[in-house]
């Protein structure tokens, strides 16, 4: 069922990303201090948009994620009272 969802999900983004970059084909100049390269626009804009999702999902590791992660470990490494309840501090 899963590989189900996956696959649509695939063809969706695919068929997005096409739409976007055949109706969007007028070159930009993308002026950065020492290149400039001319893209497509449609291009430019799926490349921005991979760009935000990486970054959005590399600071939802490191923001959420990973102090969760490390406040598991160090709970796990302080030792429970062994009946498997939780425990009150203070």
């Amino acid at each position: 069922m899963y590989r189900w969802f996956l696959l649509i999900a695939v063809l969706i983004a695919a068929g997005a990303g096409l739409a976007i970059g055949v109706l969007n084909p007028q070159p930009v100049v993308l002026d950065l201090a020492a290149i400039a390269p001319e893209l497509p626009l449609g291009g430019l804009v799926l490349l921005v948009f991979a760009a935000g999702v990486v970054i959005g999902l590399l600071l939802f590791w490191v923001l959420f994620d990973l102090p969760a992660r490390l406040h598991r470990r160090v709970s796990r490494q302080k030792g429970s009272s062994g009946s498997g309840l939780p425990t009150r501090n203070g």
